[in-house]
Order: C-alpha cells, then sequence, then structure tokens
C-alpha cells in the first residue's frame, strides 16, 4: 500500500512538472469571434430601434440583459470565493474561467446607463403625478427616488467590481513568484465579497426589480435572486470548462471529476432556487394579503401561468431528474445541455420576474424582447474568452494546483 500511494504521488508530482514547465493559453478562432461581434452588433441595432419606436417594450428588455450579464460575472466571483472560502482544491484547475468572466459586469455597466434614461419607462415611482396621490410611495421616496437609484447602482458595481479585480489581481500576481501572501489576501477578499454581495447583492435586487411593482414586497426575494445568479454563473462555467477541454488545452489539468464537482453545485443550488421559489410561493398564498397576491395573480393570468410552469422546467424540474444519476455528473454531452438549459431557464426567470407589469394579459416575444440579449451575451463570450487568452490557462503556483489535478 506504501509503495503504490508512494508511485501514486511520484506520478502526481511528475505530471504538476510537467504542466508548470508549459504555458497553456486558447485563443478563440477568428471566425467565432466575428461571428459573434456581429451577432452582438445585430442585437445592438435592435435595441437601439426599439428604443426609437417602442421605448416601453424594449427598456424592461434592457433591464433584464443587464441583471443577466451582471449575474453571470459577479456569480463567477461568488464561486472564487466559496473556492477560497473553503479552502476546496478541486477547483484551482479551473478558476482561471470565472476569473476571465468577471470582465463581463463591463457589459452591465453599458446597459445600466440605458437604464437610467429609461426609468420613467420602467418605475412607477419615478411618476410624480403618481407618488402625490399614492401615500405608500410617499413613505419610500427616501429610497426609492432617481438620484439616490443611480448613486446605489453605481456603487453596487463600483465595489463588485473592485473586489473582482483585486482577487483576479492577485491570481495573476501569484502565476508570477509564486508567493504564498497572495492566496492568503485572496481568503480575505473573500470574505468581504460573501458579505458585501450578500448584503448588496439583494438590495440591488430590490432596486432594480422589486420595485417594478412598488407595492409588493418579499422578504426572500433577494435570496431568491442570489441562488438564481449563482445557478446561471456556475452554468456558464461548466460551458466554458467543456468547450476548453474539447480544445484540448486543459489535457492533463481537467478531467470528469471536476464536470462532476461542478454539477453537484448546479444540482444543489438549482434544487434551492426550487425551495425558495415554493417558500415564496406558499407563504404569499397561505397570508393572502392583497399587496402581495397580486404579484402573483398577474404570472397566472391567462397564458402566463404557462409560462410559470416554463420557470420551474427549465430551472429546477429538468436539471433536478437528469443530474439524478452520477453518470450524468459526468457525461460532457448531458451537462452542456443542461447547463444551456438553466441558462435559458435563467432567461425566463428574470423575463417573469421584469415583464407582466407591462404585458398584463400574456408574455409576447418580440424582436424588441430579443435585442438587448443578443447584444450582451455574445459580446460576453468574447471579451471572456479575449480574457482568458491574456493568461496562462494553468494557476501553475496556485497551491492547490496538485490537490485540483489529482482531483
Amino acid at each position: 500500500m506504501e509503495s503504490s500511494s508512494l508511485h501514486s504521488s511520484i506520478t502526481i508530482t511528475k505530471k504538476i512538472n510537467m504542466i508548470q514547465e508549459n504555458i497553456r493559453t486558447y485563443q478563440i478562432s477568428k471566425k467565432s469571434e466575428r461571428e459573434l461581434l456581429i451577432a452582438s452588433a445585430i442585437g445592438a441595432i435592435i435595441t437601439i430601434l426599439g428604443i426609437v419606436f417602442d421605448a416601453h417594450g424594449t427598456y424592461p428588455q434592457i433591464l433584464l440583459a443587464m441583471n443577466y450579464i451582471i449575474g453571470l460575472s459577479t456569480g463567477a466571483v461568488a464561486f472564487l470565493a466559496m473556492l477560497y472560502l473553503s479552502n476546496a482544491g478541486w477547483g484551482a484547475a479551473i478558476k482561471r474561467i470565472p476569473e476571465a468572466m468577471t470582465g463581463g459586469m463591463l457589459i452591465g455597466v453599458v446597459l445600466l446607463i440605458f437604464v437610467f434614461f429609461g426609468m420613467h419607462h420602467l418605475y412607477e415611482w419615478t411618476h410624480e403625478n403618481v407618488v402625490a396621490v399614492d401615500q405608500l410611495l410617499q413613505k419610500k421616496t427616501w429610497w426609492l427616488n432617481k438620484n439616490f437609484f443611480i448613486f446605489r447602482s453605481l456603487f453596487y458595481i463600483f465595489i463588485w467590481y473592485l473586489l473582482a479585480r483585486a482577487i483576479v489581481r492577485n491570481s495573476i500576481k501569484q502565476d508570477e513568484d509564486g508567493n504564498l501572501n497572495y492566496t492568503f489576501k485572496n481568503r480575505r477578499l473573500s470574505v468581504a465579497f460573501a458579505v458585501v454581495f450578500a448584503l448588496t447583492g439583494s438590495l440591488a435586487s430590490f432596486d432594480w426589480l422589486m420595485s417594478l411593482e412598488p407595492h409588493w414586497y418579499s422578504t426572500i426575494f433577494g435570496l431568491y435572486n442570489l441562488t438564481g445568479t449563482l445557478v446561471s454563473a456556475l452554468s456558464a462555467i461548466l460551458i466554458f470548462t467543456i468547450l476548453l477541454r474539447r480544445s484540448g488545452v486543459l489535457d492533463g489539468l481537467v478531467h470528469k471529476n471536476h464536470l462532476h464537482d461542478l454539477a453537484k453545485l448546479i444540482f444543489a443550488f438549482s434544487t434551492f432556487w426550487a425551495y425558495l421559489f415554493f417558500c415564496q410561493y406558499l407563504l404569499i398564498w397561505y397570508a393572502n394579503i392583497p399587496e402581495e397576491v397580486g404579484y402573483l395573480i398577474k404570472r397566472e393570468a391567462g397564458s402566463w401561468g404557462i409560462f410559470t410552469i416554463m420557470n420551474l422546467l427549465f430551472n429546477w424540474v429538468i436539471p433536478f431528474f437528469v443530474l439524478l444519476p452520477k453518470a450524468m455528473k459526468k457525461n460532457e454531452g448531458v451537462l452542456l445541455r443542461i447547463a444551456t438549459i438553466l441558462l435559458i431557464g435563467r432567461w425566463i426567470d428574470l423575463f417573469w420576474m421584469i415583464a407582466p407589469p407591462f404585458m398584463p394579459n400574456s408574455p409576447l416575444i418580440s424582436i424588441w424582447s430579443v435585442g438587448p440579449i443578443l447584444f450582451a451575451i455574445p459580446l460576453f463570450f468574447v471579451l471572456t474568452f479575449r480574457a482568458i487568452s491574456k493568461n496562462n490557462l494553468i494557476p501553475k503556483n496556485d497551491p492547490m494546483l496538485i490537490e485540483s489535478v489529482s482531483h
């Protein structure tokens, strides 16, 4: 037994030495990058035309795209923080991927600026004549006012981006000199991010999403959105991991056990999302308070009921039953499809939260609905792949790399 263990240790050490001697980078093909940029440009044109011809229907979709992209980026930072805080070694081999995803927050800033211009179309509390005759909104003006809303929104993204860049910068610097202090710094930064994001992420969901219907409230709403954010980010990380693995640049570094652990996290947080969805629904239904039940009535009226069922199917039912067997959590093809379904599910969930006040009778998917998300997602993939190509895919001096490669 001792001889076998020693032989295994020597083999792993040799593998690590070989990995550390090589610099691995990935460059997206010019054709693929061009196609993604063209798609993003088409989305931008559709969005601008939508603002001109149907501003009332387009601004909610810009808000959706903003929340979607910022969620992917901040969720990636949350995943990095989880690795550092739990001292998890298995994720070291793939951490360059969530690090690269953090740049998507810049796309979110662009979309947020458009949201600022469209606030009058989105939020009824920005209408002075409405607030003047509504006692409840009058009591909320200390929080729900344009200037404070803009300040808070910019502050949220600023603090998230600041902490994300600090974590990524320390990780890259560790590649250069192997100083363990960078790992300790990132653990402290991860504590800060976990606390800050739990608070500001919840507040952001209250500001950007819940205040669309300012008479309604839910104490679960913040955690519900943070969970959805994490599920979508983990799904995107899984997709990037599989694509890079298939390209060959992660040979000897990432294998099916890494995919298995990512799939387990997705399975767990998807189920937690469903638990929160049910809890929010059950408490509102049971309490039967007029200010609360109106939210659900809108989402069950007409064909919105079908959309509610789709929300549950895409975000929990399908992933849950497909990922139950252990073998499915290691199957690349299955995982790629499930991750894609969950990313579509996140769009459905955000559409379900945002659109009903603007489409009270039924969900209408028009060309203006497609523009903002078509602009954001391809551009997010381009920026992520570019960020991946700038650095060594292997965090060669990470103290957890040996554990990750031998996972």
